[in-house]
């Protein structure tokens, strides 16, 4: 599956799953677009430009050219001039993995969110996504060629209580996702989803979002994945590097035949 002369886009690279992916693909050859906030408040702390700078620093060890965007997903011009940055670098963006999102705010009866609380996690999971979507487009359009991965979850199939908000936004990525595919079939361009159940905590790609939902549940981290996992008849959690590799397929030439869909990874959660 390899990705030589191919440049991606990944939102949210600073940290766990987009730290991962953008590792996957960088020893696949393909040079990399990285995006993340850059710090900032939050329902728990926010990847910093920091992180975002080492993430980058282990891809160019695997021998990637990578440029590096400071973009809030919740900002169109900030996403566009990210997209510029890439261009202007690189000439070309050929993949757009879709992967920047908030788990919380969570952990509480719908009618107890503010509507604050409710808009930032559809605006940055959905909104957001359509956002990265619409800034590269364009681009993929003239060149008659692209893949995008959008970032769902087992959310986006069926529902988990106390998350309204982030299942609603999950659901609402898949038809997102459809929609592309057909808009943008005839010109080239493949629009797939990767949904994801809970993963792994790995101390080398930061734990910050898992160990919220975790304490938003009353659990430490390690009850947490522990029930999580008892879900699961695979009999544990997937790990980041099993979504990554999903990733890379539907981005690579060996899922051509393939667009408009949606693929777990998800150790059987949603089987039974």
């Amino acid at each position: 599956m390899k990705l030589d002369h191919k440049v991606a886009m990944i939102t949210g690279a600073a940290r766990a799953l987009g730290r991962s992916h953008a590792l996957t693909f960088a020893k696949e050859g393909a040079d990399l677009l990285l995006t993340d906030i850059g710090g900032g408040d939050g329902p728990y702390p926010l990847a910093s430009r920091k992180q975002l700078e080492q993430t980058a620093a282990e891809c160019r060890r695997h021998g990637s050219r990578v440029v590096t965007a400071v973009a809030d997903v919740r900002d169109q011009a900030a996403v566009d001039a990210a997209v510029e940055a890439g261009i202007e670098e690189f000439g070309q963006i050929d993949i757009l993995v879709n992967n920047a999102g908030l788990l919380a705010p969570g952990g509480v009866h719908a009618h107890e969110l503010t509507e604050e609380q409710w808009l930032l996690v559809i605006d940055v999971n959905l909104n957001g996504t359509w956002r990265c979507c619409r800034a590269v487009l364009p681009h993929m359009v003239r060149q008659r060629a692209g893949a995008i991965v959008n970032t769902s979850s087992t959310g986006g199939r069926v529902a988990f209580e106390l998350y309204a908000s982030y299942v609603a936004s999950k659901h609402a990525v898949l038809g997102l996702t459809k929609a592309l595919a057909l808009e943008y079939g005839r010109h080239g361009i493949r629009v797939n989803a990767v949904s994801p159940s809970t993963v792994a905590a790995s101390d080398d790609l930061g734990t910050e979002s898992t160990v919220a939902v975790a304490a938003a549940m009353g659990a430490s981290l390690r009850d947490y994945e522990n029930s999580s996992a008892s879900y699961h008849p695979i009999g544990r959690l997937v790990t980041a590097e099993e979504v990554s590799r999903a990733c890379l397929w539907l981005a690579s030439d060996d899922s051509t035949g393939t667009t408009g869909t949606d693929l777990l990874i998800d150790g059987g959660f949603t089987a039974r």
